[in-house]
């Protein structure tokens, strides 16, 4: 494969060779006006385009076309509130720290039309949310339309508060790669209300899961003609862009039962805490409320996924990580896990009266039941130290052994001498094995990874929010922009020319958007949640997602025999990575990954069902992204990738036990020609028969039977998974 294609010029060159045949041909410079000239002054290095500009500029192309449409269209899909504050930035240039500063979210959150949010009995001490709500009821009058023809259940004992529900509605995932109708959808605030969805399911021998945002992408959902419980009002959970985590949307938080946060206990200094959470709370809501917590009180998780628009329902059930070596998974960090059984009955497991059942209980896909609380495990608040930097893909992480320089795309080769090599490889390998949080992300066809690897202090002297209100506002004008370039048909004309357009202007923002600190002088100082959660708003873009874990293998002997402070080879994960890099090239026809490659280190687990369990030294986190219009292309690149991954072999010459992550996508892809479901049950074959048997204890002695617990709670995923 020649070298000399365009797609392995420079991202500076592909952006004059847009910019050049905007200004050649009319019809495409009038349909993208002042395009042709934003990408001239991004490409001279004489000229400064501060990221605010850059983002207030390509929005601009699209207010000022008279023939694409697309701006008008997508702000169709806003409230006015966010219509004005999207104009105020675009239109009348009002900076974003003005914006930040004095903007305050409307009821846009909770007024929508599909919002189930409460009957007009239901009340909410908690806020003053109660008030505005019963203004909206007209517009949500539908959600209970026939609810005394179909089924009337309450959230209390004292039956003055109604569960809200859906009939056939329609559900999908944040991804779109699970769509059904469930004959029920329920919107319940209580434990109380939850137990009696269950018992009703029961009754009328119904299955009955639940979700939060429904950010999974693997099948794990409810079914046809099922019941689902929504954590979340529907609104809020599936209609883009979500706008919870601006700043000032917590006014518009409802207070309930399953979004409640409490210490267990008092906290003392120096120790490890309890913080009891219900299953609908977000990664906004612990995130603001760890950072408001004071003195002793003030505490963190230490580690945790980068999304704040996620329930700690949604992100426990399927085991989900955070980076760093030393750190486990957050189902690791469960002191109790709270549950309504197969009988409708409250149920507690919890590390001081059950720790044999710990590892199931604290990640079992929702097959124990309904969970409602989790009790976490959270540490004194610490402050992160961030320098991240944007450094040439052949520094950030070398090449692997074996890939000559002939075989690295052109557009990526620097000239390095052995000892800038060996340099870069300890640098990395340092980072890898020892940083408190170790990321990496390469936009497609960057020539420049951005390295997010840092540590943390117990001083919070100097700390600053992070990012700030400005920078928050300017992350989510960022998605605004990527629907837009997805949907525009002058884009899509663009494209059709240079089938790397998208992959380019895209990854060109997102690299751009970036910080990058050289001198460590001024490394970013915060709050250890606002550095968890670095990026706001992303939930806005649906994209589609495959990741594995990948053990890492120690240099000498087997991994079983390899003791905690083993050497790692960290060539088969450098191999991993350029695998992902050399594949987006490969397919540089139709560029199918528009979104970053993304790869964490992270530590084992304990959870029987944990991907990274076994991996005694930690795994290799990576995962490959796209635009969900890509989603015709993407099977095949994605499975592409896996395959490669997959390939890995350790220094006996067996397959490495690469896994996927649960809630990504995989349960249609093969491994070296097998399903990968009859892979990964192989793969977990002991781990399944060790979580049934811990299930059968669970029921003996709890009260509940795990025939009747798999017909209620679980689907066909986990019927041919765990169950057959």
């Amino acid at each position: 494969m020649s070298h000399m294609k365009p797609i392995f010029e420079k991202s500076s060159g592909r952006l004059t060779r847009l910019s050049e045949k905007l200004h050649q041909d009319d019809d495409l410079g009038n349909r993208l006006p002042g395009l042709a000239e934003l990408l001239d002054d991004i490409v001279d290095t004489a000229k400064d385009v501060p990221r605010e500009e850059s983002i207030r500029r390509l929005l601009q192309v699209f207010w000022k076309s008279e023939s694409d449409g697309t701006y008008s269209d997508i702000l169709n899909n806003y409230s006015d509130d966010e219509k004005n504050l999207l104009r105020a930035f675009v239109e009348d240039e009002k900076s974003a720290q003005d914006i930040g500063n004095d903007f305050k979210l409307s009821l846009s959150l909770g007024a929508r039309e599909e919002l189930p949010v409460v009957d007009e009995e239901e009340s909410h001490p908690e806020n003053a949310f109660e008030e505005i709500v019963q203004s909206t009821i007209p517009k949500i009058s539908k959600v209970f339309a026939g609810m005394d023809q179909q089924v009337t259940l309450y959230n209390d004992a004292t039956r003055k508060a109604r569960i809200p529900f859906h009939v056939n509605e329609k559900f999908q995932n944040w991804g779109l790669t699970v769509k059904n109708v469930p004959s029920l959808t329920f919107i319940p605030s209580t434990s109380y209300g939850i137990q009696q969805i269950v018992k009703h399911a029961k009754d009328r021998g119904l299955k009955v899961r639940a979700s939060g945002y429904r950010h999974s992408w693997a099948p794990v959902f409810s079914e046809d003609g099922q019941i689902i419980i929504s954590t979340l009002g529907l609104y809020q959970a599936t209609v883009l862009p979500n706008i919870e985590s601006l700043p000032g949307s917590e006014f518009f938080v409802r207070g309930t039962e399953l979004n409640s946060i409490d210490f267990v206990g008092k906290p003392q200094k120096g120790q490890k805490r309890l913080v009891r959470v219900g299953t609908a709370v977000t990664n906004q809501m612990l995130r603001r409320w760890c950072n408001k917590q004071k003195l002793d009180d003030a505490s963190a998780l230490p580690l945790n996924v980068i999304m704040v628009e996620i329930t700690f329902g949604g992100s426990n059930a399927p085991i989900c990580h955070g980076a760093g070596r030393r750190h486990p998974t957050l189902s690791d960090l469960v002191h109790t896990i709270e549950y309504v059984d197969v009988n409708g009955n409250m149920q507690t497991i919890s590390k001081d009266k059950d720790p044999s059942f710990m590892n199931v209980a604290s990640g079992c896909f929702g097959l124990l039941g309904i969970v409602t609380h989790i009790t976490l495990e959270l540490d004194p608040m610490r402050y992160a130290v961030m320098v991240p930097q944007k450094l040439p893909v052949m520094q950030a992480i070398p090449p692997p052994p074996g890939l000559a320089d002939k075989d690295i795309p052109e557009a990526l080769r620097i000239k390095m001498t052995p000892q800038q090599r060996a340099d870069a490889q300890a640098a990395f390998e340092k980072h890898a094995a020892d940083d408190f949080y170790s990321e990496w992300f390469w936009f497609p066809y960057t020539s420049k990874v951005w390295v997010n690897c840092w540590n943390t202090v117990e001083d919070g002297k100097g700390a600053k929010e992070y990012p700030g209100k400005a920078s928050v506002f300017v992350q989510w004008a960022e998605t605004v922009l990527i629907q837009i370039i997805q949907d525009s048909e002058a884009v899509l004309k663009l494209q059709n020319i240079f089938p790397w357009t998208q992959a380019t202007l895209l990854s060109k923002l997102g690299l751009y958007a970036m910080p990058d600190v050289a001198d460590p002088s001024e490394a970013i100082k915060t709050q250890l949640p606002d550095a968890l959660h670095f990026r706001r708003a992303i939930q806005n873009v649906r994209v589609r997602d495959t990741e594995f874990e990948i053990p890492l293998q120690p240099k000498a002997g087997s991994l079983k025999d390899a003791g905690p402070n083993a050497a790692v080879d960290w060539s088969l994960v450098q191999k991993a990575w350029w695998d992902a890099i050399l594949a987006a090239y490969k397919y540089d026809d139709t560029c199918p990954q528009r979104m970053p490659l993304e790869m964490r280190i992270t530590g084992p687990s304990n959870v029987t069902m944990a991907p990274f369990r076994g991996h005694k030294l930690g795994s290799c986190s990576i995962e490959v992204l796209t635009l969900q219009n890509m989603e015709a292309r993407w099977s095949p690149y994605a499975q592409y990738v896996v395959d490669k991954w997959m390939e890995l072999k350790d220094n006996q010459g067996n397959y490495l036990q690469t896994r996927p992550h649960w809630a990504k996508e995989w349960a249609t892809m093969t491994v070296r020609g097998r399903p990968m479901l009859e892979y990964v049950k192989e793969s977990y074959r002991d781990d399944i028969l060790e979580f049934r048997g811990t299930l059968e204890q669970i029921a003996k002695k709890q009260g509940w039977d795990v025939k009747e617990a798999r017909q209620r709670f679980s689907n066909e995923l986990f019927d041919k998974l765990i169950f057959t």
